[in-house]
Order: structure tokens, then sequence, then C-alpha cells
């Protein structure tokens, strides 16, 4: 074989073997596309799920709480009531503090799902800045409200006489207020970090103008926005994860470890004196399990999230648009604290019994005041229907002249007998 004829052979191969890996790279492309497209799909259905939930659960936590406060406000009347009340009211306004900051968690989702879909950001600088300071306050909002409902409850079990002028209506907006001022402070950088960036559809790099005049016509095709918000310094992230992550969750944990220990000694005190073992343990048990449930939930769902979040800044893990795995860790812990907002309402408030029976009540008693109301009308209705009839019959009466009345005899009976025939007026009419 000649020299020519193995160099051709030689070009041949080689550009087969480019051709083979030509293909099997558009494959593996194809592939990863089409994977894309089932998590971001998969995603958009979790997200979109828990705010349906989400909305209705806190918005129904909403509407009941204000029921009951305002049953409470017209009904604050005896010493009783108003005991009952001061007991419970601050508990309810905590109550509607952390559905309100969950609604409005929740709120931002469709924004998220819209820009899955879309595939960039179409909602310009301002709402980028809104969206992410917004979700950011009230994801730190919610850990702190947690926090403050958990230091509530082991103030009422531990230290309940004491902590009388502390668990107040006054006290409770004070802290709410505190809260949110707090939360809108430490995470004011976000207004200014946060913004819209043109980034490479493919490979997710961030791009100068420089670099979007080079595609030319194509940079519809390759250049997509996004909504970013990443900052440069680690300490931002070290403070929020302590203030919003680490301090509530050893808060958390230290009140309620607290709560079923005197819980445990009170217990043991009422079956020592009163010799009833079941009724007393059982109330128990189902009060330590339902708040290791709540501890639990909580680091569940916010521990992911955070740990990603923190290995994320120190570079200990690198997440990009081409890490697929990764990123969709990143979607599974942000769906895990998006849950934990939307469980929220029953976790504090559809499972409270108090809470039910309270809006049952009030409940109860507009629906029998609408019914008095309504009664009361019908019957002034009535009442004015029957005095309208006697009118007209002693007009026709008149007309007739078959009106027998003292004034209508006036004219055939002396005055004296028109007195005679009214009735005594009373004076304790004039009197009054």
């Amino acid at each position: 074989m000649s020299d020519i004829n193995i160099a051709g052979l030689h070009a041949i191969g080689n550009l087969t073997n480019h051709e083979v890996f030509e293909d099997v790279n558009d494959s593996i492309i194809e592939e990863e596309q089409l994977t894309r497209k089932h998590i971001k799909f998969l995603f958009c259905i979790i997200y979109a799920i828990l705010f349906v939930l989400g909305t209705i659960g806190n918005g129904v936590v909403i509407v009941m709480i204000c029921n009951v406060m305002l049953s409470i406000n017209r009904n604050y009347g005896s010493v009783r009531q108003r005991v009952s009340a001061s007991a419970t009211k601050h508990v309810f306004i905590y109550v509607l503090g952390l559905s309100i900051v969950d609604l409005m968690v929740i709120l931002h989702l469709p924004f998220l799902v819209f820009e899955m879909v879309e595939g960039q950001w179409k909602f310009g600088t301002l709402m980028c800045k809104l969206y992410w300071y917004g979700e950011s306050v009230n994801k730190l909002l919610s850990s702190f409200l947690m926090t403050v409902l958990s230091w509530d409850r082991y103030l009422a079990v531990c230290s309940p006489i004491t902590s009388l002028r502390v668990r107040q209506n006054s006290v409770a907006i004070g802290v709410l207020l505190s809260c949110s001022f707090i939360a809108t402070l430490l995470l004011s950088p976000v207004l200014k970090e946060s913004t819209v960036l043109k980034v490479n559809k493919l490979t997710g790099e961030r791009l100068s103008d420089a670099d979007i005049e080079m595609y030319g016509p194509d940079i519809h095709e390759i250049v997509i926005s996004k909504c970013i918000f990443d900052t440069t310094t680690p300490v931002f992230m070290c403070y929020t994860f302590i203030v919003g992550y680490l301090v509530p969750a050893m808060l958390i944990s230290y009140f309620y470890f607290r709560v079923i220990r005197t819980l445990q000694l009170n217990t043991a005190n009422v079956i020592k004196h009163c010799h009833s073992q079941a009724p007393a343990q059982d109330r128990l048990q189902k009060v330590t399990q339902r708040i290791v449930a709540v501890v639990l939930f909580y680091f569940f769902c916010w521990t992911p999230y955070w740990l990603l979040n923190i290995f994320s800044q120190f570079n200990l893990i690198i997440v990009s648009w081409s890490t697929l795995t990764l990123s969709s860790v990143f979607f599974g812990a942000h769906i895990l604290v998006c849950f934990n907002s939307a469980a929220n309402p029953v976790l504090y408030a559809l499972i409270n019994r108090e809470l039910r029976q309270q809006h049952m009540k009030a409940l109860n008693k507009r629906r029998q005041s609408f019914h008095m109301t309504a009664h009361h009308n019908i019957n002034d209705s009535h009442a004015q229907n029957n005095i309208g009839n006697k009118n007209r019959l002693s007009v026709v009466d008149e007309l007739n002249g078959t009106n027998k009345s003292p004034l209508a005899m006036k004219g055939k009976h002396s005055l004296a007998d028109i007195r005679k025939s009214q009735p005594p007026v009373s004076r304790q009419r004039y009197i009054l």
C-alpha cells in the first residue's frame, strides 16, 4: 500500500473519530437538556402545590385569629373574660404575625415559577430587589417568631405568675415590631447587592457589555437575564447564619427542653398526690410528642438550606449552571424552607384546640347576633305594617262616617264625655 493511501486512511479514521465524538457529545447535551426540563417541571409543580396550600393555610389562620380577636374585644366585660383574654390574646398576636410572614414567603413563589418556565427574569431591576429583600426578610422573621413562640411557651409553663407582665398584648406588639426592625436592618445589604444581570444561557457565566456585543444577532438565543443576589464578602452570610439559624435553633431547643422538663416534674407531683397515673401520663406524652415534632421539623426544614449556603460561600462546594445535581439540591433545600412556611399554620394554629374553640364560639355569637337582628327587623316591619293598616282603616271609617273614636264623635258628644271616654294619664309618665 502506498504512502498516500496510508495517509488517506489515517485522515478518514481521524474524521470518523471526530464525528463520533461530536455525535456522542450532542446526544449527551440533548439528554442533559431533557433532564433539566423534567427536573424544572417537577420543581414547578411542587412550588405550585406549596403556593396553594400555604396561601390557603395561612389565610385561614389569619381569618380565624382576626375573628377571635374581634370577638374578644366585643365581649371584654367580666373579670373572667378579661383574665382569659389576657392569657390568650398575646399568643394569637404572635401566631397572627407568623402567619402573615409565612404568607409573604409563599407569595414570592409565582415569580420564581414564572422565571423557571420562561428561563429568565422579566420583571425589571426594582422588582428583583423587592423580590430578594422581601423573601429574605420574611424568612428571617419566620425564624424569629418561631423562637418567640417557644419563649412564650417557656414563660407560660416555667414561670406562669411572674411572667404575667411580659405576656401581654402591648409586649407582643412591641416584640413583633422589634423583630421586624432587626430583620430589615440586618438584611439591608440585599437591597444594594441584588440586581438583574446578563448571563450565558449555556454556561451560566456573567457577561459584560463587551461580551454581549460579541454575540451580535444571536444574542437572544444565548444571553438571558437573571435576578441574582450575590455578596462578595462572607461577613453577611456569617451573621445571617448566626442570627437567622444558629441562635434561634439553640433558643428553641433550650426553651422546649425546659418546658418538657417542667411538665415532667409537675406530672410526677400530680401522680404522687392524686394517685392517678394514666391521664397525666397521656397528656404529658402528647405534649412531649408535639414539642419534639416542632423542634425536629424546624431543623429538618432549615438546616440543609443554611449549610448549603455556608458551604457555597466558602467555596467548599462549587455551584454553577452546569452542575445540575448541586443546583437541584439547592432547589430542594429551598423547597423545604417553603414547606416550613406552608406547614406552620398546622403546627402552630390549626391543631390548637383553644383557637378552634374560640373561633367556633365567635362564629356562633356572630350567627346568633345576625339571627336576632333579622328577627327584630321582621318584627319591626310587621309592626309598621299593622300601624299603617290601622291608620288606613281609620281614614276609611271617617270617610264612611262609621269611625267611633272619641275624636270622631267630637261633634256628637260633649267635652266631658270625651274626657271620660279616654283612659287616665299616669303621673309617672310626666315624672319620667
